[in-house]
């Protein structure tokens, strides 16, 4: 067995020696699938990391993620408890065909067996099983055939649709979000001869399916009901299993990829796998498919991975099987693991380019960046500041970034009024922050909101805790976030007795009666604060608002509730919290209302057949659709996806792995924007119109996505960095004051000095009292009290 798979491997990636070298470089890697194995079936998420391997040999699926992880294996006992009247006995019964939708929510398994069902239904049937909800159910009842070589049942899902074909029959059915145990059947049609594989592929940019039987290829609209064929050409070989891809190996090589059966004597002219160019498929240019390469094992199945790579299940012979993955060497993207490592560092430039980056006085953060060549217009907020202190303390904690404690203290003193100019933030007196403030002299920015807000606050609250706890000792850091958060009084005046906060403050302190929201919303992380901070209804609230019983739902899946206030939100308003809050992160309740977010944003995209993985969320849109929309899954003008807050879900761990592959999808497909500062991420972008780029992107709606995806490059970073305790705003004693006589001057030098040469001044508490401490001392006795 290794010795026949080391051949065939061998003979993959170097191709037929006599023949000419294949057109590109194709390069094979064993895709594991547990022995023994008779692999009759593959399949892979057009927009998210899911692939799967069905073994006959076995009767079972394995579901793995783009790192190869296995995250499941659907055993035989779960197939046959759904279909008790079949009997897997041999390599011909089992799991024949399976199909993801788009998002990887769904895997659609056919099963195939020779037993008749004692209830006078179909013998075969495809199964259903939610990734997110862990679920496998029966879906459909129908006859597939007991399956040998050829022909084999096929299987491909698209905009809320399942087509399968077996024989000369293409059936069509509704599989929507909420079809999930009776699909219903919408059409039929024949197709070809019933001696052949019927083969299926969808182009999804142009919602399209390609249908391959014998040796002709037609297609028809795709994601409506019925077909529509035409015919696209004639092939050399039969056709065995078909693929698209939009972004597989290097320029010009996205397009269908064609597997053929392998004749009894392979030769120069017997290809494996031929390739159809969009062009040819598209009928604008005449049809001449194009060897990709040559081997001695045929295909069983063809699957393109969001990853760029072609997945292939081989069946080697009628005994035994394994499985693939075909890269090209001509690709010169980012691996999908050194993609992770830039898309954050990218996001980090973004950040420290919006520190004072046109001249202001230093330390102010400007709310957004322009696209390149644009010219920035924002004004400074303390979300800003709060966002790039966050993103500062996670990019030394994954890369010892010998910029962040710097840029920390530079940005922090600047919002805590402490910076040498005296330019300080405008504060009511209960020291709510103004959100839109005029770095030239902390006041109003002309032609913006002079709200005092609570919300940015919280932020920037959030921030200085979690400096102060990460550059614990720093005295610069601890005195401006000590400013920053104490500096904030009256929490309970911005809650009322029923749980509402306020959105604003006025200036003289107070709340804005005006400014009344129903929760629930991002506010929980003032909640949380004011439990701290408050004595009424601060704690009073703090509970309720992290209760998720209490709030209002909304429900697009069924049984799959989001939590609201009595619409749908954006995706950012459940991922702060994701982020900051550590008992909002470990709550059962709210880990299911996350589930149940990212699930509807599956299910949407889904049914609706977009380019990217689409997440709804807040951010820059075209004036026509509002400028900036808080997008949601009830209110989504363009249909822009936030791979942000794609990103973000990573938050939840490794668990949440097909997220971050859905989102190098997007970069495999050019869906980068770069910015003035010269960071290139992907931000948002529209399936109504593939060619918008938004003309800025602000922090809050940007450093989300990079902080989730940390999680991913070093497990246990958000909890380890972003989440905790705050700190106590009771009076300190003053460390300056080493003699404790009320003032600061060189009798405290005197007094240290005595301590440390007596070794008992361990002041940075590192355990030794040594040079270290002298600097520590020095720096609180520079800094006062």
């Amino acid at each position: 067995m290794l010795l026949r798979f080391f051949a065939a491997y061998l003979t993959l990636v170097f191709c037929f020696l006599p023949a000419p070298r294949c057109l590109a470089g194709p390069v094979a890697a064993p895709y594991p699938v547990a022995g023994p194995s008779f692999t009759s079936a593959c399949a892979a998420a057009a927009l998210s990391g899911w692939t799967a391997a069905a073994n006959t040999r076995l009767d079972t699926i394995e579901l793995r993620d783009t790192t190869g992880a296995l995250r499941r294996t659907l055993a035989k006992s779960e197939i046959q408890s759904l279909l008790p009247w079949m009997s897997f006995n041999t390599d011909a019964d089992g799991p024949c065909a399976l199909a993801f939708s788009d998002s990887g929510r769904s895997l659609f398994i056919g099963v195939c067996d020779t037993t008749p069902a004692p209830d006078g239904q179909p013998a075969d049937a495809v199964l259903r099983y939610d990734t997110y909800a862990d679920h496998l159910s029966t879906f459909l009842r129908i006859e597939l055939g007991g399956f040998n070589l050829a022909p084999r049942p096929m299987m491909v899902h698209f905009k809320g649709r399942l087509y399968t074909a077996f024989g000369t029959t293409v059936t069509l059915y509704n599989a929507r979000m909420n079809d999930t145990t009776a699909g219903t059947l919408v059409s039929s049609t024949s197709f070809g001869s019933s001696s052949n594989t019927t083969a299926l592929a969808i182009d999804r940019l142009t919602s399209t399916l390609y249908i391959g039987n014998g040796t002709s290829l037609s297609r028809s609209p795709a994601g409506v009901a019925g077909l529509s064929l035409t015919s696209v050409g004639t092939v050399a070989n039969s056709i065995r299993s078909m693929c698209w891809s939009d972004h597989y190996g290097g320029p010009s090589q996205g397009g269908l990829y064609i597997a053929h059966p392998l004749p009894a004597s392979p030769n120069a002219t017997s290809p494996l796998v031929s390739f159809v160019t969009p062009a040819m498929a598209r009928a604008t240019q005449p049809f001449s498919p194009t060897i990709y390469f040559r081997g001695d094992s045929p295909f069983s199945g063809l699957a393109a991975t969001a990853d760029g790579a072609l997945l292939a299940s081989i069946t080697a012979s009628i005994t035994a099987g394994d499985a693939i993955l075909i890269r090209d060497d001509t690709d010169t993207r980012l691996t999908y693991t050194q993609w992770k490592a830039d898309e954050f560092a990218q996001v980090v430039r973004f950040a420290k380019g919006l520190i004072s980056p046109d001249g202001e006085p230093a330390g102010w953060v400007i709310d957004a960046d322009v696209a390149q060549g644009g010219t920035r217009f924002h004004p400074a907020s303390p979300d800003a500041a709060a966002w790039v202190v966050l993103i500062l303390l996670m990019s030394d904690h994954i890369n010892a970034d010998p910029e962040a404690l710097p840029l920390v203290r530079k940005v922090l003193t600047r919002y805590a009024g402490l910076a040498p100019d005296r330019i300080e933030p405008s504060r009511s007196t209960d020291g709510i922050f103004r959100h839109w403030i005029n770095p030239t002299n902390g006041g109003v920015k002309t032609g913006w909101d002079p709200e005092f807000a609570t919300l940015s606050t919280m932020k920037i609250v959030a921030a200085a805790a979690r400096a102060d706890t990460y550059y614990a000792g720093d005295p610069e850091v601890h005195a401006a976030a000590r400013a920053i958060i104490c500096g904030v009084t009256n929490w309970d005046a911005y809650f009322d007795f029923s749980g509402h906060l306020y959105y604003k403050g006025l200036e003289s302190g107070g709340r804005d009666n005006s400014s009344i929201s129903s929760g629930w919303h991002e506010g929980v992380i003032f909640a949380e604060q004011a439990g701290v901070y408050g004595t009424t209804t601060g704690p009073l609230n703090a509970g309720g608002w992290l209760n998720r019983s209490f709030w209002p739902t909304n429900t697009l899946v069924t049984g799959r509730p989001v939590t609201g206030n009595g619409s749908y939100l954006p995706a950012f308003v459940s991922l702060y919290p994701l982020l900051l809050i550590d008992t909002y992160r470990q709550n059962t309740a709210w880990q299911t209302h996350i589930l149940n977010l990212r699930l509807s944003n599956a299910a949407w995209t889904d049914d609706n057949g977009p380019k990217y993985n689409t997440v709804f969320s807040a951010g820059t849109t075209k004036s026509q659709w509002g400028g900036y929309n808080a997008d949601s899954l009830s209110n989504h003008p363009g249909d822009v996806t936030t791979f942000t807050s794609l990103l973000a879900f990573c938050a939840q761990g490794s668990q949440n792995e097909s997220d971050a592959a859905a989102a190098y999808q997007a970069y495999r497909n050019g869906a980068r924007e770069t910015f003035k500062s010269g960071a290139t991420i992907l931000y948002r972008r529209s399936q109504i119109d593939l060619n918008y780029n938004p003309d800025s992107a602000g922090l809050p709606d940007v450093a989300l996505g990079a902080l989730g995806l940390a999680e991913l490059l070093s497990p246990g970073s958000v909890q380890a960095v972003l989440t905790g305790p705050y700190p106590s705003c009771a009076p300190e004693i003053c460390p300056s004051d080493w003699n404790q006589d009320g003032g600061v001057d060189g009798a405290d030098v005197r007094a240290f000095y005595v301590e440390w040469e007596a070794g008992n001044a361990d002041i940075n508490e590192d355990g030794a009292t040594d040079g270290a401490d002298v600097q520590t001392f020095f720096g609180f006795w520079e800094a006062g009290c």
